[in-house]
């Protein structure tokens, strides 16, 4: 996938794997053998308002990190 990508390309260049990462889940399917075309299809305009909420949160959980740390942050967000 393009974030498995990223993600080796990223390790690569800093040469560490030691890095924080923050995720944003997208929940599955209602039926299991949509997988494929749940992760890569297209957003039904209902999930696409909340992802962007949920990319928001993250957004401020970033900055959350960079104020106060991961564990504040983690406390805050989780």
């Amino acid at each position: 996938s393009l974030v498995t990508l990223f993600l080796h390309v990223l390790v690569q260049n800093l040469n560490t794997e030691d890095f924080i990462r923050v995720r944003v889940g997208i929940g599955s399917p209602e039926n299991k053998e949509d997988m494929i075309n749940y992760v890569i299809g297209p957003i039904p305009k209902r999930e696409k308002e909340i992802l962007e909420g949920s990319i928001e949160k993250a957004a401020e959980s970033v900055i959350e990190i960079l104020k106060s740390g991961i564990d504040v942050a983690m406390n805050r967000f989780n």
